[in-house]
């Protein structure tokens, strides 16, 4: 059978709630046929497109600075924000990139 590789929210409607300074884990479940796989992070503002924050793959890139990080496992990537700010109030998205095999 045909498998397609994809990517979502653990839950659709999450609303994550943090205290200022504090942290927050935001989870993405994945399934891919490929090894070859990087995830992105990206952050948007209402009325804004998204702002890109790090991607997890061979070698990470994260031009976000270290409050920000990305842990990820064959099925599932998280985003953790440490230190938080009111200027973190965002709608968080997660990105699935296929690599050629």
């Amino acid at each position: 059978g045909s498998f397609a590789d994809k990517i979502g929210p653990m839950d659709e409607n999450a609303i994550i709630v943090g205290k200022e300074t504090g942290t927050v884990t935001l989870k993405c479940l994945f399934e891919s046929s490929s090894n070859r796989i990087w995830l992105h992070w990206h952050k948007q503002y209402p009325h804004s497109a998204p702002q890109f924050l790090l991607f997890k793959g061979a070698s990470n890139y994260n031009p976000s600075g270290s409050r920000f990080r990305a842990e990820t496992t064959s099925d599932a990537t998280e985003l953790i924000i440490k230190d938080l700010q009111i200027s973190d109030s965002a709608l968080y998205h997660c990105a699935l990139q296929v690599g050629a095999q």
